[in-house]
């Protein structure tokens, strides 16, 4: 069984989630002019997910997650889940967010990986 992977990231300020595999070799416009640290590859029940921070200095400033997508119900839990995990850790500057209903098993594997890649940044 292979595991599809949704990517979010900004595009021209819209939020875009698409396959990763549709922007496996699009960086996003910060990379350059800052430092990516990724946490571990976290198992849950449902698939795997990884988060990568970006940073500048001591901020975060950017942040790409994977998550499963194989059933449609996973789909559209991450699609939903990401973006709202990704406000959460710009907005908080640490792993200290609020889960996302509905999508428990996500958050936490998300948790995970994120607290691992700022322990690794040094943040």
């Amino acid at each position: 069984m292979q595991t599809r992977r949704i990517h979010a990231a900004l595009s021209a300020g819209a939020l875009v989630v698409m396959p990763l595999s549709a922007v496996a070799n699009v960086a996003p416009a910060f990379a350059a002019t800052s430092k990516k640290v990724s946490g571990p590859t976290v198992n849950m029940r449902w698939g795997a997910v990884k988060v990568n921070i970006f940073v500048r200095g001591r901020k975060i400033i950017g942040v790409s997650a994977t998550a499963p997508t194989e059933r449609p119900r996973s789909a559209r839990i991450n699609a939903n889940a990401l973006p709202i995990l990704r406000q959460e850790v710009l907005k908080a500057q640490s792993a200290r967010i609020h889960g996302v209903s509905g999508a428990s098993d996500t958050s936490r594997a998300y948790d995970t990986s994120l607290a691992s890649a700022i322990r690794k940044a040094g943040l």
